[in-house]
């Protein structure tokens, strides 16, 4: 009777074995990349990189404090600030709603990287040294590059969104990126 004792839990464990391994192989199975997945993940990506740079342009008002700049230049930069903060803002908000929404994913190659740090100390002392219309013109070309960036990074998610909401807003943002950038243009010439 012991011996089939033995058996019968042998035969029991050899099950709960296999049972457990099968359920593992589909348990891996499910968190393998998939097209969604990598989906979310670009997304994400492009998400990060709108964000980190409405953060950065809702700052750019900032240097109007120490430098000194004619008054539709002074306009356009505080609207093109205020506008990037509230569109910040709007994206925490999505976030708040949906968690799957990161802003922590831009993973730019590390040169990609080391090369906007280079541009972004270049420019910023190039705004610091310069004076007059030369430091106007200095600042509305980076807020050109910026906006123009912006409008097509927002273009390019709303493409790929899928949320009414956030496509809307990315829409909206698009269209009001391209308005700066049209405006900035118009101060440069």
């Amino acid at each position: 009777m012991d011996l089939n004792r033995k058996r019968q839990a042998w035969a029991c464990g050899t099950l709960l074995t296999c049972a457990l391994t099968m359920t593992g192989c589909a348990t891996v199975q499910k968190v393998l990349p998939t097209k969604a997945w990598h989906q979310a993940r670009v997304r994400n990506e492009g998400y990060s990189l709108l964000y980190q740079l409405l953060n950065q342009e809702s700052d750019v008002g900032k240097i109007l404090i120490i430098k000194h700049a004619d008054p539709p230049v002074v306009d356009i930069i505080k609207e093109i600030a205020s506008a990037c903060d509230q569109a910040r803002k709007d994206l925490d908000l999505f976030h708040q709603k949906d968690r799957h929404l990161s802003f922590e994913m831009a993973n730019l190659p590390e040169m990609e990287q080391k090369t906007r740090a280079a541009i972004q100390s270049t420019v910023t002392k190039q705004l610091l040294t310069s004076s007059g219309k030369t430091f106007e013109r200095r600042l509305l070309f980076t807020q050109a590059e910026a906006m123009n960036y912006a409008a097509h990074l927002a273009q390019v998610l709303h493409d790929q969104e899928n949320e009414p909401l956030r496509k809307k807003f990315l829409d909206g943002l698009a269209q009001r990126c391209t308005t700066f950038h049209d405006q900035v243009v118009d101060l440069l010439k």
